[in-house]
């Protein structure tokens, strides 16, 4: 779904998860990804950067919102894919995503793992296994304000709560922001992402405010879509 001259959103259908709002971005020289679905996503994912009239081989980076297994799960697929693919994503987040610290939200399962039936172990064993097996190395580690010279301009905005070190990714030729997990979309308003996935309740309402702050033509949020707000296309 072309949103703009260079934009365009990838939702990719996971039953029990509604669609998984992926971005692609591109210029003469960068065809760049935000965010990467779930680890068994990675054909559903080719094919949508293909439908859009490019090749995944052809990555030469993504960008990542943060930690979650559901926007990191592709990753290691498209690094086999496009060898080149340079990962971007805040310092902050960078030990969760190499395999120097848990994941935050992961952490809080295996302080109960003991405790679990066989059936709620199921659910967290692949995500265990993938965060072990797949350590993810971030090369371009982003802080807040920092703008990198591609795909028209993207600037990176520190908007955390969800987890540490959350990013949103605003492209400054189309006017879009990418918020990840840090918002979500509802009745035509940006509201809260739901309470019971946050990390730092205080923190995801004021980065909600900074988002809100903010001047653009469209947001976009993981689970919930595309808002236009302004002159986005």
């Amino acid at each position: 779904m072309k949103l703009s001259k260079n934009t365009a959103l990838l939702p990719i259908n996971r039953e029990g998860m509604g669609s998984l709002n992926l971005v692609l971005t591109w210029d003469e020289k960068h065809l760049v990804l935000i965010d990467a679905g779930l680890p068994d996503q990675i054909d559903e994912v080719s094919e949508a950067i293909r439908a859009e009239g490019f090749s995944p081989e052809n990555l030469s980076h993504i960008i990542i919102t943060h930690q979650d297994w559901d926007h990191i799960g592709c990753v290691s697929g498209l690094k086999k894919l496009a060898p080149a693919l340079k990962v971007i994503a805040h310092e902050e987040e960078a030990p969760y995503l190499d395999g120097s610290r848990v994941p935050v939200k992961l952490a809080k399962r295996l302080e109960e793992y003991d405790t679990m039936t066989e059936e709620q172990r199921k659910g967290v064993d692949p995500w265990k296994n993938m965060y072990e097996k797949s350590p993810i190395k971030v090369d371009i580690k982003v802080t807040d304000g920092q703008e990198l010279d591609i795909c028209g301009g993207v600037k990176f905005f520190h908007v955390p709560g969800h987890t540490p070190g959350h990013i949103a990714a605003y492209l400054q030729e189309s006017r879009i922001i990418v918020c990840g997990d840090a918002v979500n979309i509802a009745a035509g308003e940006i509201v809260d992402f739901n309470p019971i996935y946050i990390n730092d309740m205080e923190m995801a309402a004021k980065s909600l405010e900074k988002i809100k702050g903010l001047d653009f033509d469209g947001i976009v949020a993981y689970h919930s879509g595309y808002l236009k707000i302004g002159g986005a296309a």
